[in-house]
């Protein structure tokens, strides 16, 4: 992608700040493998689709990636090569998850035209938010905050469901406290409570309405949702991609500033048997999870 191209060399010029910096940070607890964590790996890796990982076929993933990494195949990753690699599979996933994002919009857009007029008035806007307000708000006292226990429904999630993977696109969603806080806390007090809450919405429908006749078409409602969209992405490909320059510098471990094939491969090698916790040379989502007990026995996510 040109964006990936013009932005790239910029970028990599940076990267060594940051990775200084993350060399004088205090080390933080190392973060427990999640089922949702196994599922982006099986989803990742699960090249015939049955639910399942082999290590033949993680390792034939692995080999495919080290070479598509490899751009003048001499043998040596350098952190341009690994990070342009990840871009381009970073880049495919926030693209489908993209279309996925405004088809559920034009979903929603449908639930909220509740009098079916092609529409959607302050009335059924607001009714709309009053619902989510209530249902954030679980010790009903007017204000959400971290004090709000989750919904009965959000602890109690469906267990004949499966574990979805990981998206690599996550917007604010009124589904949740933190949703709530990032989209509404405009004071950044850590609670938002009715009044503040309804002089963002009403803010919102005014922003959003521009034709301003006191209503919003599907267009309005959906160019406004996809302008969020596209800001969304863009900070989180820029936070993905300092994340690989900082794996990048994980996977050298000889400091020798490229990726040698030895290397990634021992760093795939830890994380199969990380996730193969019955040690039978495959991955399934019904083996247990994996414990870290500390940093040094973390595996590496790419």
């Amino acid at each position: 992608m040109q964006r990936r191209s013009t932005a790239l060399t910029l970028f990599l010029a940076i990267t060594s700040c940051y990775l200084a910096a993350d060399e004088k940070a205090p080390k933080k607890p190392a973060h427990q493998p999640t089922a949702q964590g196994k599922a982006s790996f099986i989803k990742d890796y699960d090249l015939n689709k049955d639910g399942i990982v082999s290590q033949a076929e993680f390792e034939q993933v692995r080999q495919q990636r080290y070479s598509a990494m490899d751009e003048n195949q001499d043998g040596q990753v350098l952190v341009d090569e690994y990070v342009n690699e990840y871009a381009g599979r970073l880049d495919k996933k926030l693209d489908a998850e993209r279309t996925g994002q405004i088809k559920q919009t034009l979903v929603r857009i449908e639930a909220l035209d509740t009098n079916k007029s092609k529409t959607i008035g302050k009335d059924e806007y607001h009714a709309s938010g009053d619902k989510a307000f209530a249902y954030i708000d679980t010790n009903k006292d007017g204000v959400i905050s971290k004090a709000d226990p989750l919904p009965e429904r959000e602890r109690k999630p469906d267990a004949k469901q499966p574990v979805r993977a990981r998206p690599a696109l996550v917007m604010p969603t009124t589904h949740s406290v933190a949703g709530m806080l990032a989209m509404y806390d405009q004071n950044g007090d850590g609670q938002v409570d009715k009044t503040e809450y309804q002089a963002q919405r009403d803010a919102a429908f005014s922003r959003t309405d521009l034709d301003k006749n006191g209503e919003l078409s599907s267009d309005e409602y959906l160019n406004e949702f996809v302008d969020r969209l596209d800001r969304q992405i863009a900070k989180t490909r820029t936070a993905q991609l300092k994340q690989a320059a900082v794996r990048f510098k994980a996977l050298d471990k000889d400091n020798n500033q490229y990726i040698s094939a030895a290397e990634f491969h021992a760093s795939g090698e830890r994380m199969f048997k990380g996730w193969d916790t019955d040690q039978n040379q495959q991955v399934t989502m019904a083996e247990t999870l994996p414990v870290i007990h500390n940093e040094k026995t973390k595996g590496t996510a790419e």
